[in-house]
């Protein structure tokens, strides 16, 4: 399972949505609220086996499906295409 189908997986399993593409807000379209984005952090880190830092931390620098799948890029050294 590549980055963006874990991720993807993870967010279905915290969201009510439907349908996740990598344009979709998290808040608005995943339905993401507060707690959401916090557990998301730390199932993140969880499931690619990285630690975020402080600065990386903060859930309201995550917008979209895409920007998650950015910042773990950043800690796995990924880069998907």
């Amino acid at each position: 399972m590549d980055t963006k189908e874990k991720v993807f997986s993870i967010l279905k399993d915290l969201a009510c949505a439907e349908e996740i593409t990598e344009q979709s807000s998290l808040q608005e379209d995943v339905g993401l609220d507060s707690l959401n984005m916090v557990t998301l952090l730390i199932e993140l880190e969880d499931a690619f086996g990285i630690t975020l830092d402080e600065s990386s931390m903060n859930p309201f620098d995550l917008v979209t499906v895409a920007d998650v799948i950015d910042l773990v890029d950043r800690y796995t050294g990924d880069s998907h295409a």
